[in-house]
């Protein structure tokens, strides 16, 4: 098996990442590889290649780290490519002043490439696009959602990001990431002894919810009947600006 699918379960996060009591705690983009087949064909029709990855999300989750780049340029290498080198960028790639200054350090190297291979995010991949718009860009992995890592290697789901969050009315548990069929107003009636009737290992999300605010004396959010969800929220493309305080 090659080295690039030896990486094939490992998942890529970015964002706040704290130690507790010797285990990392983070919130999450969480992200698959794509496998070599997929990345194979994205390149087949270039030669010359170039990997970018960072030490943020990409990094901390082996997938676009300095060793992953490595293992990508043995993969790609022993498929006929030619890797020219790696954009390492401090941090993550989601900084476009960063991103483009280890591009402007590494000009004749992009300048030579016929495609880019993005081991990061979304994000990362059309902000190279956005940089380099002369040329292709592939994502190298699939981004998923937001979520936590309670271990290494094991990610949850948290949030979607669906831009109007009620989790001040369920007691901290979204029920549109949790819920398997994205309930807002209450449990389906398939759930038994409190696990998704969907999947019996997945807990139902509106058991949890119940759960949650009768401990906080809050089971009258729960009788609420909700206005339909403004789902035009979650459509893109958004852009927010933050006024300076």
């Amino acid at each position: 098996m090659s080295k690039i699918s030896n990486c094939r379960e490992k998942t890529v996060f970015s964002s706040a990442n704290t130690n507790v009591s010797g285990y990392l705690v983070s919130h999450m983009i969480v992200m698959d590889l794509k496998s070599s087949e997929d990345i194979l064909e994205m390149l087949d029709s270039f030669e010359k290649v170039v990997l970018f990855g960072d030490s943020g999300c990409a990094q901390m989750c082996d997938v676009g780290g300095i060793l992953q780049l490595e293992d990508m340029d043995d993969f790609l290498t022993g498929h006929g490519k030619k890797v020219l080198g790696y954009i390492f960028v401090e941090g993550g790639m989601c900084d476009a002043n960063a991103l483009k200054q280890e591009i402007d350090a590494n000009i004749e190297m992009i300048e030579e490439a016929d495609a880019f291979l993005i081991q990061a995010c979304g994000v990362a991949t059309q902000a190279v696009v956005e940089l380099l718009p002369e040329k292709e860009a592939f994502p190298a992995v699939d981004s998923k959602f937001l979520g936590v890592m309670p271990e290494r290697y094991h990610h949850d789901e948290r949030c979607s990001m669906c831009g109007e969050c009620v989790l001040h009315l369920t007691g901290g548990i979204c029920p549109v990431s949790r819920c398997a069929k994205g309930l807002l107003n209450g449990p389906c009636g398939g759930s038994m002894d409190g696990m998704c009737e969907r999947d019996l290992e997945t807990e139902c999300a509106w058991q949890l919810i119940y759960d949650r605010l009768k401990k906080l004396d809050k089971l009258d959010n729960i009788k609420k009947i909700w206005e339909m969800k403004d789902w035009s929220l979650a459509r893109g493309p958004r852009s927010i600006v933050h006024e300076e305080i």
